[in-house]
């Protein structure tokens, strides 16, 4: 069944979204699939690429929305929002 799950976070890590959390997030989708797409100011990715996640430039504290659509919507969402979270493993 189609599922269409969104939410909104905040980006925490220092660095904002750059290489590593770029790499989180679309290695996340590998193993996924929902089909997400990241809006940050107007401008919406497929959060499959990461160079387009690169190219939104979302720096530290960016509020960002997260789409998933797809039979597995909602636990592809709650995996990235949880990376979100511990952000994603940096500023330990």
């Amino acid at each position: 069944m189609e599922q269409e799950c969104e939410s909104t976070t905040k980006v925490k890590n220092k660095l904002g979204l750059h290489v590593r959390p770029a790499t989180t997030i679309a290695k996340i989708l590998q193993k996924r699939s929902a089909k997400v797409t990241l809006t940050y100011k107007g401008q919406s990715v497929n959060a499959r690429s990461i160079m387009s996640i690169m190219i939104l430039a979302a720096p530290k504290n960016a509020q960002l929305k997260i789409k998933a659509e797809g039979s597995d919507a909602k636990e592809t969402l709650d995996e990235i929002l949880d990376a979100f979270e511990t952000k994603f493993g940096e500023d330990h």
